[in-house]
């Protein structure tokens, strides 16, 4: 089965997330939510890959923005957002 993402969507991801990240920004998650980006970084950690909880939410949004600008309408976040305002 091919993945959905291009190398190039990857490399595009990994250069964004690899900048500094300057701005600061409280987001609001439930607890299974923190508990699943917590178990993610052990995941990693536990591979000998150090990774954070804010890296894994930047990689996120990142996919997210790529994904909305090569898809539109077709994209994750249209077809949440819309099934979120019905």
């Amino acid at each position: 089965m091919q993945p959905r993402y291009q190398g190039s969507t990857v490399e595009a991801i990994r250069a964004a997330v690899k900048l500094f990240g300057k701005e600061a920004a409280t987001y609001r998650f439930t607890a299974a939510e923190k508990k699943a980006l917590a178990d993610l970084v052990y995941t990693y950690k536990r591979q000998g890959i150090r990774t954070s909880e804010n890296e894994i939410s930047r990689v996120g949004i990142n996919f997210m923005m790529a994904d909305y600008e090569e898809n539109g309408e077709n994209s994750i976040l249209h077809k949440v957002l819309t099934a979120l305002n019905q």
